[in-house]
């Protein structure tokens, strides 16, 4: 059992982000799948296809044929690809929003490589580095390399100010590569 409550609580805040994205894969594939179709609630009505509704705060819904969504997104490959990236991007949000409540903690490396990819994520999925995140990148540096969860080819993700203007998600790093980012998080966070 750890000895700091904080970090055991933002570690299982890291634990659960690594297992909604598993699970948002999973919903992923199946959503794929042409006979995810047979899955939709049935019509309300004979001759129409399946409705959903989505609430408004007010209480009222937004309504949306399923089946026509679902086509779209089995189709659409770029939908796809920003299904994937959009939960990479609210995974780093919300883990360095938990990290920044507690200054990143002891700094480490794989603590500060999620302050950099969160912040560029948050600013048009490219990285800009500011002076003040050169300076902080200077005294903490941020990447992977003492990671508990890494690729077994043993992928090195090392933020440098030559990555100024590169795109984050999925060109620096994977979508993987994120789920072993988060495991090593909350490993990191439990020592």
């Amino acid at each position: 059992m750890p000895g700091n409550p904080e970090r055991a609580a933002v570690a299982r805040v890291a634990q659960g982000l690594a297992a909604g994205y598993y699970s948002f894969l999973v919903a992923h594939l199946v959503a794929v799948n042409p006979t995810s179709i047979n899955s939709l609630p049935p019509a309300t009505a004979t001759g129409q296809n399946p409705i959903g509704k989505i609430q408004r705060k007010d209480g009222t819904f937004h309504t949306l044929d399923l089946r026509h969504y679902l086509d779209l997104f089995r189709e659409d490959h770029d939908l796809q690809r920003y299904f994937l990236r959009t939960w990479a991007m609210g995974a780093l949000l919300m883990l360095g929003d938990e990290l920044v409540q507690h200054d990143y903690f002891d700094h480490a490396p794989v603590l500060e490589l999620v302050y950099h990819l969160r912040n560029s994520v948050a600013h048009g999925n490219r990285f800009n580095l500011t002076e003040s995140g050169k300076k902080r990148l200077s005294k903490y540096p941020a990447h992977n390399g003492s990671a508990a969860v890494r690729s077994p080819e043993g992928t090195l993700f090392k933020i440098t100010a030559a990555l100024n203007g590169q795109p984050v998600l999925f060109d620096f790093i994977g979508p993987a590569d994120i789920i072993d980012l988060l495991q090593s998080v909350e490993r990191h966070l439990l020592l």
